[in-house]
């Protein structure tokens, strides 16, 4: 179910920087948490907001990456040929 939300909030200046809060809504929305990271995409006269989701890589084993390398190197003139049509 797509949700729509719209607030409005005024910056203030504390030194070289503007601020602004974020209303609740918007930070249960998005499941803001202090310390997340926030993406601002500009087009035209609209900003959108989203929630950056980070990957901790230390998680990912190492045999993961050998395996994309492989896969890479195997299909590398395959997707040189899709890029070309």
């Amino acid at each position: 179910m797509e949700q729509y939300i719209k607030k409005s909030r005024k910056t203030r200046k504390q030194g070289n920087t503007y601020i602004t809060s974020i209303p609740k809504e918007v930070i249960e929305a998005l499941s803001l948490s202090e310390g997340d990271q926030l993406e601002f995409t500009i087009k035209n006269d609209s900003v959108s907001l989203d929630k950056k989701l980070l990957v901790d890589t230390q998680n990912i084993p190492k045999t993961f990456y050998e395996e994309i390398d492989y896969f890479m190197n195997k299909y590398d003139e395959t997707f040189k040929n899709l890029v070309e049509r």
